[in-house]
């Protein structure tokens, strides 16, 4: 089931909000003609309301975290009903929960997965390293992580995935009013522990159309698409991961190698072998120390050498 972490979503009929509460919501006049009305709010979670009276639209974008102690599992088919709840519970206006769910389309959304991560530090690194074409994917720096977008120059094939700490994420001074508001404000930071958020900006409904493979942008398609958009840019961005160990650049490290892989990189029965085979006055020290060394380069590459996508697969 995907999981999104902002929605903006737009409805062709003005008729689905109602008892606008004039004096909260911001009205923009030309002359006489009321343009449309905005709401938005930045705390506790991000919301904007806005109906424009021109294009006859109503246009509602929002968080995860309208779902207070539920956005941890983020907003996805079985909660969505819960977030319109949610934005009518603060009584500024009532939205027409039934017919926005059926009707309205989805303009841009962030699709989220949260997941356990030891290292967030090497997979940066990793990430750096192994881009698939330096020209055409970058790395930037973010918040507590990365950015990696590609060098399209139209936003129609533009694809954005923001990798962090969502741990210390929450825990910035800017995210203290949410905290605060929720009733079990432990439940959900205990559930952000070590855990990195990998977020993929979609900004067009075509890109939607074709990462979500879908064959259009009502609402209740994207909730219900089973693609892995996160997945496929991860593979597109980052290079096949290497079947060949390079460690070894010469044929006596190559044999050590296949000791230590006969003895289960096992140094202990590495050095039993060994001694079995060499004579008693032979320094066991000075051989086992091109075996200790290459086992350290092994070691050391294999945790290099992570595969991204067993992450988000």
């Amino acid at each position: 089931m995907l999981c999104f972490d902002k929605f903006k979503l737009v409805c062709n009929n003005i008729e689905y909000i109602s008892n606008i509460k004039e004096n909260v919501f911001i009205s923009h006049y030309k002359g006489e003609e009321l343009l449309y009305y905005k709401y938005q709010q930045n705390t506790p979670y991000s919301l904007l309301i806005m109906v424009d009276y021109r294009k006859h639209e109503l246009v509602l974008e929002f968080t995860s975290k309208v779902l207070g102690e539920e956005c941890i599992n983020l907003i996805n088919q079985q909660n969505i009903r819960t977030c319109l709840m949610n934005i009518n519970s603060l009584s500024i206006c009532l939205l027409d929960i039934d017919n926005i769910l059926i009707s309205a389309k989805v303009v841009k959304c962030d699709v989220t997965r949260d997941i356990s991560v030891d290292d967030l530090a090497n997979v940066i690194q990793h990430i750096r390293s192994n881009l698939s074409n330096f020209r055409k994917w970058i790395c930037r720096e973010y918040t507590n992580g990365i950015v990696i977008e590609n060098t399209a120059a139209t936003n129609r094939h533009k694809k954005r995935l923001i990798i962090y700490n969502k741990e210390k994420e929450l825990m910035k001074a800017t995210n203290s009013n949410f905290l605060n508001s929720l009733s079990d404000k432990e439940k959900v930071v205990c559930h952000f522990h070590g855990k990195v958020r990998f977020e993929l900006n979609i900004s067009t409904m075509a890109q939607m159309r074709t990462l979500l493979l879908i064959e259009d942008n009502r609402l209740k398609e994207v909730l219900a698409s089973t693609a892995n958009p996160i997945f496929t840019v991860v593979d597109e961005a980052l290079k096949k991961p290497s079947k060949e160990n390079c460690i070894c650049t010469n044929l006596r490290d190559y044999e050590r190698e296949l000791l230590l892989k006969s003895c289960d990189y096992d140094l202990i029965k590495v050095e039993m072998t060994i001694r079995a085979l060499i004579s008693p006055n032979t320094s066991i020290r000075r051989i086992m120390q091109p075996y200790r060394d290459l086992y350290q380069r092994l070691m050391s590459s294999s945790k290099s050498d992570i595969d991204i996508r067993t992450l988000v697969v």
